[in-house]
């Protein structure tokens, strides 16, 4: 989950703080604070954005009632279950109306399906995979959140933006701008599979203040997913509904998976530059790929959340922003009986539709090895496989010019470019 700074710190993008940074704790328990939600309470259109515990229907659903009342100040726009910290509900009101250009880019995701990453690729192939020219401005400052930001103005801030912007919203498909739902710009819809997901979200709950810093076991957080409880709602709905989306506006929404990018992250930068319309050389595309792989993107201070303007927004001391970054994480926690209940979930969600979910990373891999994509019945896929693009025997060295654009990739290119386990090797949340 992405997070935008308060326009009231004091930061230099490029160099650093100028000031002390402010703590979320303080600036939430004071007179000020107290004087803002009052007036905040006061100039809510009801209609739209609601204090979530004032909704009648949780009297009669303990169970959501339970996980509502962990989320500081949560509301709800629209019946959607949003945290209250850093979502003012001024700029939920006025999102339908928010006036979207040609050249923007957004990058949407449900909650911990690798938002981060992918803000970080797309970010570098807007700089021509230039790494000198992000290495010291924060990732917050180049790929700025739709929802999720300063508590005044921040709609005013986004319009200030120069072209071509870059943004990002975990926002499900009904709730973004109504230009953005008619497909106004390009979109890039990252999915990632339900149970890690779950197991990804569950530690964010854990480590950030916004989310209440839960202590909740994780039998009973898991409850909290499958009912669709959740901050953002049901990953099911989101998901599916943003598919169905892609389908209708192939050309401009590029339906992505988190396990492609574990998979094929070369690839899958040269298919997003083509996609941006951004034609990278095979240079510019080996410097992505190396810088942001997991181990960099870790140790990164300008994506890691380790350096923000407002301090407290996350307990290091519970879990890091970026914990494994693999695909499969979720055999540590399910138990076989959730397991096999999540499948149930599953199956009756997913029943009605031709999207494929992948939870085991050999059959992830084996679906990219036969399809070339995990997404292999993705709109812009024709019945027919395109042949793969042949890499000579001869091919020697790192170099990424024997490396083409195709639909279908070859298990060669896994043993030659990657000389190591893929599903090891890049990664991030």
């Amino acid at each position: 989950m992405q997070l935008l700074p308060s326009a009231i710190t004091s930061y230099n993008h490029s160099v650093g703080f100028s000031g002390k940074m402010l703590s979320l704790k303080l600036l939430y328990n004071s007179p000020l604070a107290t004087l803002l939600k009052g007036w905040r309470k006061a100039n809510m259109k009801e209609d739209v954005v609601k204090p979530a515990l004032e909704d009648p229907t949780l009297e009669d659903d303990p169970l959501r009632r339970e996980y509502v009342e962990s989320i500081p100040e949560a509301q709800t726009f629209r019946g959607v279950l949003l945290q209250g910290y850093l979502v003012p509900p001024t700029v939920l009101e006025g999102l339908d109306d928010f006036e979207i250009r040609d050249d923007d880019v957004f990058i949407i995701t449900y909650p911990k399906s690798g938002t981060t990453w992918t803000e970080e690729i797309v970010s570098l192939i807007y700089q021509g995979g230039d790494v000198k020219r992000v290495e010291k401005e924060l990732l917050v400052y180049r790929v700025h959140h739709l929802e999720v930001g300063r508590p005044f103005g921040h709609l005013r801030y986004l319009r200030k933006v120069k072209s071509p912007r870059l943004m990002a919203t975990h926002l499900p498909l009904p709730l973004i701008p109504r230009q953005l739902r008619q497909s106004k710009c390009k979109i890039i819809y990252v999915m990632r599979n339900p149970k890690d997901t779950a197991v990804s979200y569950y530690h964010h709950h854990k480590m950030s203040t916004f989310l209440g810093n839960t202590s909740a076991a994780w039998d009973k957080f898991l409850e909290h997913f499958m009912a669709g409880h959740l901050v953002y709602g049901s990953w099911f709905d989101h998901v599916l509904s943003y598919w169905e989306f892609c389908k209708q506006h192939p050309s401009n929404v590029f339906f992505l998976s988190y396990e492609e990018l574990k998979l094929d992250l070369p690839g899958m930068v040269v298919r997003l530059s083509e996609f941006l319309n951004r034609p990278l050389a095979p240079e510019a595309v080996d410097a992505i790929v190396r810088h942001c792989n997991f181990e960099s993107m870790k140790t990164n201070k300008m994506v890691n959340r380790e350096v923000l303007p407002i301090t407290d927004l996350f307990d290091m001391t519970k879990s890091k922003f970026m914990r494994k970054g693999i695909i499969g994480d979720w055999k540590n926690y399910f138990t076989e009986s959730q397991s096999e209940a999540f499948d149930r979930l599953c199956n009756s969600h997913m029943s009605g539709s031709d999207l494929r979910l992948v939870f085991e990373p050999e059959d992830a891999e084996n679906l990219f090895t036969t399809f070339g994509r995990i997404i292999y019945n993705h709109p812009e896929r024709t019945q027919e496989i395109e042949v793969a693009t042949e890499v000579t025997e001869d091919y020697e060295g790192d170099e990424l010019s024997a490396y083409e654009p195709r639909n279908c990739g070859p298990q060669a290119f896994f043993q030659i470019y990657l000389q190591s386990d893929p599903l090891t090797l890049y990664s991030g949340d």
